[in-house]
């Protein structure tokens, strides 16, 4: 969250730094192609922060708020913007959550990591099963991190989805970092993210990876940036994205072929981006329920082999009183 005056001053160096940057990129859209989605009516999230699209519930996103608001998670529909499921999240020390992902075995993690003013000794993972379109109440997996320098502002979390990888950005005035966190976290102490060297564009407000984790898509208030992860994060395409109030959000879309952004505000609007990657990006295994064909096929071979017994009992039975009737 930021006071209009300081966003200003913050948008007018994004804008600056933008035009820099496109000097240096090598494959630049020149129109930003967008569909809107849906607007964001519901007062419950005015302060959208965090974005993760649902692989197993169809049209499915989960939003949260960032600082001073009800530790809880949103779940909303894709085609509407209407709420559809509040999970509260129980126990959690809830202060700036501002990221959230999904990984690949159904667990939700929320990056409770914002810190505007450089106070925070440490920020938290939460990790809970995904929510689904219902209302609950779950006590997440509470995991304590830190990060090299000291304190920093993370406003991203990134998640590969085939291998559980995790990512975070830091949000600086000069420019961020790529972080990579452990694939052991704790719960007891504190985990110490990993420099990587790889220098991220100035303010990021969140980030996502594709689900096969080839590909980790960074955006800031006005335009999202794609990278090659299995090429030393090395940038693929600046991407120009629609005019926001203050864009926060990012979320790929399952299939790897768009992505969704949104922005903080009442009356705001999701929009739909289109993503084209250099390579086909594999898209996220599709949930396999048991099919009523299945479970009637498996049912019926069931009674196929009560009825194969009961006829062999009736023939052995048979042919035991044939027998009978005969030496008699």
């Amino acid at each position: 969250m930021l006071i209009p005056s300081l966003l200003t001053a913050l948008l007018a160096v994004v804008v600056i730094v933008t035009v820099v940057d496109r000097a240096d990129a090598t494959d630049v859209d020149s129109e930003a192609v967008a569909d809107p989605v849906c607007t964001m009516s519901d007062s419950r999230v005015d302060e959208q922060s965090g974005l993760a699209i649902s692989v197993a519930h169809d049209q499915t996103a989960y939003m949260v708020n960032d600082s001073g608001n009800a530790p809880e998670v949103y779940a909303v529909d894709l085609t509407t913007c209407e709420i559809v499921g509040v999970t509260t999240v129980r126990d959690a020390d809830w202060t700036d959550p501002e990221a959230m992902a999904l990984d690949g075995d159904g667990t939700l993690w929320i990056a409770d990591t914002g810190d505007n003013d450089g106070v925070r000794d440490h920020g938290w993972l939460y990790a809970l099963p995904e929510p689904g379109r219902s209302d609950d109440a779950v006590t997440p997996e509470q995991y304590p991190i830190a990060y090299p320098a000291g304190a920093e502002d993370v406003e991203s979390l990134a998640v590969d989805g085939s291998t559980g990888r995790m990512w975070l950005v830091t949000k600086g005035w000069m420019g961020g970092e790529l972080l990579e966190l452990p694939a052991e976290l704790s719960t007891t102490e504190v985990t110490m993210a990993l420099s990587t060297g790889v220098d991220m564009p100035i303010l990021v407000t969140d980030a996502a990876m594709t689900a096969d984790g080839h590909y980790l898509l960074v955006r800031t208030y006005l335009r999202a940036t794609l990278y090659d992860a299995e090429d030393g994060f090395a940038m693929v395409e600046d991407i120009e994205l629609p005019g926001q109030s203050q864009g926060e959000t990012v979320a790929v879309d399952p299939t790897g072929t768009s992505l969704i952004v949104g922005s903080e505000g009442l009356g705001e609007q999701l929009f739909r981006v289109p993503l084209t990657t250099p390579e086909k990006v594999e898209p996220a295994p599709q949930p396999q329920p048991a099919s009523a064909v299945g479970r009637g096929a498996a049912d019926l071979s069931r009674w196929m082999i009560v009825g194969a017994v009961g006829a062999a009992l009736l023939l052995v039975g048979g042919l035991v009183a044939l027998r009978a009737r005969r030496r008699s």
